[in-house]
């Protein structure tokens, strides 16, 4: 009997996220998988997967003077969630304390707790945990995590804020658990991932240093002759119009070479892209994620903590820079390191597989 399982993961054409899914619907392609989205983006993201779909009655309607999200109420009133074997919630950066933060916590309060009651697996996968502004957010979420099946973060320093629950796991980022066997040809060429620095909390002020580091690296590359890439990893962010921000700071003899690349839902296409790089100059976390894991040379900007901390897992945070330390990068330096820095380990393409590992065991179990 096929199973069915509903699934809250972070849906704004986002490639790092969009992976997290391609992975999960081909590792378990005997699920049936419920999208807790009503956005019609992700029916055709996964259109060549029979076994997806995407929920349309997620969505508000109004009552009189109140609202309510139409899923949960009819789920409330007569499904009673009856249909789904299990509840996933699968992102990476899905546990920050944002403005809205208490409203999330409570939608996964509510759904755990109705898993729970019909004894349900519940599980988290591939998440890190902040960033965060005071301890009264890990405390609520330290409280939720209790509720879960299994938990299982992809970095050390978010699984030590939760090591004392026995559910609680660690194993590296799943996307380096992606199987893809495309001809992987490389080029002569450096790709950029660029995000919007004016939208992220205490960065907009480094946003000129950015930019004008982003293009003065350009310049290097193109000199050494080198085709560029810029990435847009997620358009909804910001990466996008970031971007085209930066192509008008390039030089009139050097804009030739510069080639942009917007991801607009069609993942292959996209990592065609990305894997004819040689060389990947990465602020997007994924896109250091997929350099390593493709054996392409990266030089990483950090923009988050999540990376830094991902990349001391692996003993790699060294050639890498800090958005804020930006302005005294030397440019000859971080070029020549880009051409070096590949990931040491290799068995952390098995590790990852370990997010599974308590999903496997309850699919092998159930089926």
């Amino acid at each position: 009997m096929e199973k069915k399982i509903l699934v809250c993961a972070y849906y704004a054409k986002n490639i790092g996220d969009d992976l997290f899914l391609k992975i999960l619907f081909d590792r378990y392609t005997n699920v049936q998988w419920d999208l807790l989205t009503a956005n019609r983006n992700y029916k055709h993201i996964f259109k060549d997967y029979k076994n997806v779909n995407i929920i349309y009655t997620y969505r508000d309607i109004s009552f009189g003077s109140k609202r309510y999200n139409l899923f949960f109420k009819i789920n409330d009133l007569f499904l009673k969630y009856k249909k789904y074997d299990s509840l996933i919630n699968i992102g990476g950066s899905i546990f920050m304390q944002s403005p809205a933060w208490k409203m999330k916590l409570n939608e996964r309060d509510y759904l755990v707790n109705h898993f729970r009651r019909m004894n349900k697996k519940t599980f988290v996968l591939g998440a890190n945990f902040g960033p965060y502004k005071d301890d009264i957010f890990v405390e609520k979420y330290h409280s939720l995590f209790k509720k879960y099946d299994d938990i299982c973060f992809r970095d050390l320093y978010s699984y030590n804020l939760f090591k004392d629950l026995d559910n609680v796991r660690l194993a590296p980022d799943i996307v380096f658990s992606l199987n893809d066997k495309r001809n992987k040809k490389k080029e002569k060429c450096a790709g950029f991932s660029i995000i919007d620095i004016e939208k992220r909390e205490g960065l907009k002020e480094y946003k000129a240093h950015y930019n004008k580091k982003i293009v003065h690296l350009i310049q290097e590359y193109v000199d050494q002759g080198y085709e560029i890439k810029l990435f847009s990893f997620c358009e909804n962010e910001g990466d996008l119009e970031a971007i085209k921000i930066i192509a008008d700071k390039i030089s009139d003899r050097n804009i030739d070479n510069v080639k942009i690349i917007n991801y607009q839902g069609n993942i292959d296409k996209f990592l065609d892209e990305f894997y004819s790089c040689e060389i990947i100059v990465g602020t997007r976390f994924h896109s250091v994620i997929l350099a390593l894991l493709n054996d392409q040379g990266v030089f990483p900007i950090i923009y988050s903590d999540k990376t830094y901390n991902v990349l001391k897992d692996l003993d790699m945070e060294g050639n890498s820079n800090y958005i804020k330390d930006l302005d005294g990068l030397d440019i000859k330096n971080a070029v020549a390191a880009s051409k070096h820095h590949k990931i040491k380990n290799k068995n952390i393409l098995l590790e990852a597989e370990k997010q599974f590992e308590k999903l496997d065991l309850f699919l092998e179990k159930i089926n």
